[in-house]
C-alpha cells in the first residue's frame, strides 16, 4: 500500500507551555554550572498574577551567598482558543556566589499568593574551580541522546479495535487504529501498515484527534478508521499495527543548515532551530485473531449474490402510463451499513420489455441503478416485482425485500407517432398514405447549386463562415476545458491551486498587525501545504517536508527557493509546537516571503 505521510497532524506533549487560566511559580538558574569565579542568577518568576508582589525570602542556598538584585516585570500574549490574552510576568532576581567547589541543591521556594501556596522545584547545580571545567560540563550535558524505545515505552502507544471476532466470509468488519501520545512531542506519522494476507482494505477516513484518559494518564489521541474483509476462512491474523513517526528531542547541536542558508535570516533565530532534531519511531499494537465462517448453505435464497450486513432496498418505475415503445424508467437503491464491494443490484429481465444496461453508481454505503425498459405488447399491465437477498450478520440469518410489482397501462401508438422501438409487436396502426410530390427534385438540385454557385462570391458569406468556425473552435475548447474539470481531479486542484492559496493568505496581515504569531504561521504552513497538494493532487497531511523538498528538488526548483521552503515549514513547527517567539517584522517578512513562493511556483509546478 502507498504511504501516506501525515504532516503537521499532532506534535503533541511540549510541556511546560504557560496556562493563561492559572498562576505558575517557578525558579530558574542562567546556568547550572559555573565556576568559583562567577556568580550564578536565580530567577523567582510569578504567571498569571495581576497585582504587586513583595520580593520573596530565599531559605538558606548551601555553597552559596544569596543577594537579592531586585524586581522585573514583562507582559506575555497567550493565545487561547484562537484569541489573544495579556498576563503579567513579576520576577524577582538574585545572584548566588559561590562559597566552595562541589555539587549542590537549590531548595524549592514557596510563596503564599491570596492563602493559595506555590511551591517551586529545586534546581540540581554544580560549582567547578575553574571555567574551563565548567564549560566543558555543560557542554557534555547539552548533547542529549536520542529518547529511547524503552523510555518511550508507557508515552506512546498503539491500539487496533475491531467490534467483532467471530465474523463471516467478506463481511465488512470496522477496524479502529488508535495512536494514544502522552506528553511526547511527535510528528510526521505515517498512515497505519499491516499485513493483508487474506483480508481487502478500504482507504482510510481522515483521522480524528482526541484526548482519552487511561490509568489516570490523559493522551493524546489520533484515530484512524478503516474496513477491513476476509476472504479467508479460518483463523486469521489482523496485524500487529504498526505506525512510524519522528520523536522531537533537544539535543544543543548546532542548526546543520545554518553555514550555507542565508534564508534563515542570520544568526538571530538559529537557536530556535539549533536545540531540536527528530528520532524516528516504529510503533506496534497487539495483533487481532479474527475467526471466519462461511456463510451457511441453508435457506439460502435462490436470488442471494453476497451480500452482507443490514440493508434496505427501494424501486420504482415512471411514467406509470405510456405506449407501447415508449421508454421507462426503473429505478433501483440499495443503502445500509455492508460489504458493498461484493453487493450486486438485481437484474431486471421480462420478455414483455426491451432492457438496457443499467447505469450504476455506488457511493460509499449506498448503490443506485437507473434503467430504461421499453414494454413492447400493448395490454402489459405491470412491471415484475424485484427481490433482493443479502446475509443480515444480526441475526445470522437471509432476508429478502421485496418491491413491486409495478402497476403500468401500456398503450397502443397514435396513428402519427413515427417511433417504433425494436422487437415492437402486436400493434395495429392504419397505414399513412402520402400525397403525391409535386415537385421534381432535378429541379430543387439545379436550383441549389445555382444558389451556392451566388453565395460562394460574397465575402460575407466566407467572414460567416469563418466565424462560425472560430465559435465552433471556441466552443470545442470550452467544452474539453469544462469535461476535463469535471472528470479530471488533478487537473482541477492544479488550475485552482493559486488561487486558493492567495485567498488563505487574506487574514494573515491582520494576523501580523495583532501580534497573533502561532495563528500565523499555522496558516503559513497550511497555506504552503494546501497549495502543493493541489499542485500534485495529494492529501495535504501526505506531505512532509522532506517530501516536499524532494519533490521540489525533481521539479528542477532552485535550492534557494527549496531552502525558504524548509525555513518557512521549520519556523512554523517551532512557532506552533515549541513555543518560539518571532518578532512583528520577521513575521511580516515571512509572510511576503510565502507570497513570493507560491507566485515563484506558478512558473515550474505546472
Amino acid at each position: 500500500m502507498k504511504k501516506f505521510i501525515l504532516c503537521f497532524l499532532m506534535l503533541l506533549g511540549t510541556g511546560g507551555l504557560l496556562k493563561a487560566d492559572s498562576i505558575t511559580f517557578q525558579s530558574t538558574v542562567n546556568s547550572a554550572r559555573i565556576s568559583m569565579d562567577e556568580a550564578m542568577q536565580l530567577t523567582l518568576t510569578f504567571t498569571g498574577v495581576n497585582q504587586d508582589l513583595d520580593p520573596i525570602s530565599l531559605p538558606n542556598v548551601d555553597g552559596f551567598t544569596a543577594k537579592y538584585v531586585g524586581p522585573s516585570t514583562s507582559v506575555s500574549f497567550v493565545n487561547v482558543n484562537g484569541n489573544s490574552e495579556t498576563h503579567s510576568e513579576r520576577s524577582f532576581i538574585y545572584n548566588l556566589f559561590p562559597n566552595k567547589v562541589g555539587k549542590f541543591e537549590i531548595p524549592a521556594v514557596t510563596a503564599t499568593i491570596n492563602g493559595q501556596v506555590y511551591t517551586t522545584k529545586p534546581i540540581e547545580v554544580e560549582v567547578f574551580q575553574s571555567s574551563d571545567q565548567a564549560q566543558a560540563a555543560a557542554a557534555a550535558a547539552d548533547q542529549n541522546p536520542a529518547p529511547s524505545m524503552e523510555s518511550l515505552k508507557d508515552k506512546i502507544l498503539v491500539e487496533a479495535l475491531v467490534d467483532k471476532k467471530e465474523v463471516y466470509l467478506n463481511e465488512r468488519v470496522p477496524l479502529t487504529i488508535k495512536l494514544l501520545v502522552n506528553d511526547v512531542p511527535i510528528r510526521d506519522i505515517q498512515y497505519p501498515q499491516f499485513d493483508r494476507t487474506g483480508i481487502a482494505v478500504d482507504d482510510y477516513e481522515q483521522p480524528k484527534q482526541g484526548s482519552e484518559v487511561i490509568n489516570g494518564l490523559k493522551y493524546d489521541t489520533v484515530e484512524f478508521k478503516t474496513n477491513v474483509y476476509p476472504d479467508h476462512l479460518g483463523d486469521l491474523n489482523l496485524g500487529p499495527v504498526q505506525i512510524q513517526g519522528n520523536v522531537l528531542y533537544k539535543t544543543g547541536q548546532q542548526n546543520p543548515f545554518s553555514q550555507d542558508n542565508d534564508f534563515f535570516g542570520g544568526n538571530v533565530f538559529n537557536n530556535f532551530f539549533d536545540s531540536y532534531a527528530t528520532r524516528p519511531v516504529t510503533l506496534q499494537s497487539q495483533a487481532i485473531q479474527l475467526h471466519v465462517s462461511p456463510l451457511p448453505e441453508e435457506n439460502r435464497p435462490w436470488d442471494f449474490s453476497g451480500a452482507i450486513g443490514q440493508f434496505d432496498f427501494h424501486a420504482s418505475v415512471s411514467p406509470s402510463e405510456v405506449k407501447a415503445g415508449d421508454p421507462l424508467t426503473l429505478k433501483m437503491e440499495v443503502k445500509g451499513n455492508g460489504n458493498f464491494k461484493g453487493l450486486k443490484i438485481p437484474v431486471f429481465k421480462d420478455p414483455e420489455f426491451k432492457t438496457y444496461e443499467p447505469k450504476i453508481k455506488n457511493t460509499g454505503d449506498e448503490k443506485t441503478a437507473e434503467e430504461v425498459i421499453i414494454p413492447i405488447t400493448v395490454g402489459t399491465k405491470e412491471v415484475p416485482a424485484l427481490t433482493f437477498s443479502y446475509f443480515d450478520t444480526s441475526i445470522k440469518g437471509y432476508k429478502t425485500i421485496t418491491q413491486g410489482p409495478f402497476a403500468i397501462k401500456v398503450t397502443a401508438p397514435s396513428a402519427d407517432q413515427d417511433f417504433k422501438a425494436v422487437g415492437f409487436a402486436d400493434v395495429s396502426k392504419e397505414p399513412a398514405v402520402l400525397p403525391a410530390n409535386p415537385f421534381s427534385l432535378a429541379k430543387i438540385f439545379n436550383n441549389f447549386c445555382r444558389f451556392l454557385k451566388v453565395l460562394g462570391k460574397s465575402i460575407w458569406f466566407w467572414i460567416s463562415l469563418g466565424l462560425i468556425f472560430v465559435g465552433e473552435v471556441l466552443y470545442f475548447s470550452w467544452s474539453r476545458f469544462q469535461y476535463r474539470l469535471e472528470n479530471d481531479p488533478a487537473f482541477a486542484r492544479k488550475l485552482k491551486a493559486v488561487r486558493e492559496a492567495r485567498k488563505a493568505l487574506v487574514p494573515a496581515e491582520k494576523l501580523v498587525t495583532e501580534g497573533k504569531t502561532k495563528d500565523l504561521y499555522a496558516l503559513l504552513s497550511k497555506t504552503l501545504h494546501d497549495y502543493l497538494a493541489n499542485k500534485w493532487h495529494q492529501y495535504s497531511t501526505a506531505l512532509s517536508t522532506e517530501e516536499i523538498v524532494n519533490r521540489l528538488k525533481a521539479a528542477k526548483v532552485d535550492d534557494i527557493h527549496i531552502g525558504q521552503v524548509r525555513s518557512i515549514l521549520e519556523q512554523a513547527d517551532l512557532v506552533c509546537f515549541a513555543g518560539a517567539t518571532v518578532d512583528p517584522q520577521k513575521m511580516h517578512a515571512d509572510l511576503s516571503k510565502v507570497q513570493e513562493l507560491i507566485t515563484h511556483f506558478e512558473k515550474f509546478l505546472r
